[in-house]
């Protein structure tokens, strides 16, 4: 299976997962996920492989990077402590409860869509 994000067949979980095209992700959608991952615990604990993938997938998300499935974030409120906090839904459920398989593939996969829009190309040739 390929981990291509921009066909419309189904993955090895069977979802259709579509990211924006990389001509599409201008600079302020590479500074909106590069905020969104910071923000997810300190650099130590994001050097862990499910933490990781976990805050990719969710500044994807939180960016608005993924054309499918539907994704969004939601504002939650503790109705005890007044505390706020978001959740963040993939495909209709919370990016917490998905499997880590899960959130493994589609956050690597947000990953490298980052690294790839940061790259720099190779200088061509004038000759």
């Amino acid at each position: 299976m390929s981990d291509s994000t921009n066909d419309n067949e189904p993955d090895v979980f069977g979802r259709v997962f579509r990211l924006k095209a990389p001509n599409d992700i201008k600079q302020r959608d590479a500074a909106a996920w590069n905020r969104a991952f910071m923000s997810f615990g300190n650099s130590a604990e994001r050097m862990a492989t499910a933490v990781e993938r976990q805050a990719s997938l969710q500044a994807a998300i939180e960016a608005g990077w993924i054309l499918s499935p539907e994704c969004r974030v939601e504002q939650v409120i503790d109705m005890q402590s007044g505390g706020e906090s978001k959740r963040y839904l993939f495909d209709g459920v919370a990016v917490d409860d998905l499997r880590p398989s899960e959130v493994n593939y589609y956050g690597r996969l947000c990953s490298r869509a980052f690294d790839a829009v940061m790259s720099i190309p190779k200088a061509t040739s004038s000759a």
